[in-house]
């Protein structure tokens, strides 16, 4: 896989990003993360000028660091309908300003991350800041889980694209990883 991959975990209150280029290798220690962070509008903001603020910040690292593709957290609704709308403007918001760029967007659901970054697709969130510590040496310091929340967004679909790739690969050369040989 080529091309940097940026995650986000959309929130009004809190918007998570992680910028994270893959390595030559696709192997997971070849994984940087080349920025990562929190976008938080102040609270004393209206709704609309929060995510006005969260597209156009968006939007800049779209532009700085031209990802092939922007993965970010579908939302869990649970049973506040006025959350999930606030959570669906914003996931709106953010999807306008990466394809501002045209770049394409994919949908990972949180279970889905999970699971794939650390095996268990209930994990909690410190499960899921120790996980990535171990896998990529990625530590969030000070910072939220949101944080966390993007890296792990941006590394699972960085792992299954790897994997997808390399068994496309396999297929297309069945001879590539033979068995070993015994002389």
């Amino acid at each position: 896989m080529s091309g940097i991959i940026l995650g986000i975990d959309p929130g009004s209150q809190i918007t998570g990003f992680c910028v994270l280029r893959p390595g030559k290798h696709q192997n997971l220690r070849d994984f940087r993360v080349l920025d990562a962070g929190i976008i938080r509008p102040r609270r004393t903001l209206s709704h609309s000028e929060r995510l006005g603020q969260i597209h156009e910040a968006i939007h800049q690292l779209t532009c700085q660091f031209q990802p092939s593709v922007c993965v970010i957290e579908k939302g869990y609704t649970g049973i506040n309908h006025n959350s999930a709308l606030r959570l669906g403007e914003t996931r709106g918001a953010i999807i306008a300003a990466v394809q501002r760029e045209r770049t394409p967007v994919v949908e990972s659901t949180p279970t889905e991350v999970k699971k794939t970054v650390t095996g268990n697709g209930h994990a909690s969130k410190e499960d899921i800041s120790l996980s990535l510590k171990c896998l990529i040496g990625f530590d969030r310091g000070g910072l939220p889980f949101d944080v966390t929340d993007a890296v792990a967004i941006a590394l699972s679909y960085g792992m299954k694209v790897g994997i997808t790739e390399r068994i496309e690969r396999l297929n297309l050369n069945p001879r590539a990883e033979a068995s070993p040989k015994i002389y």
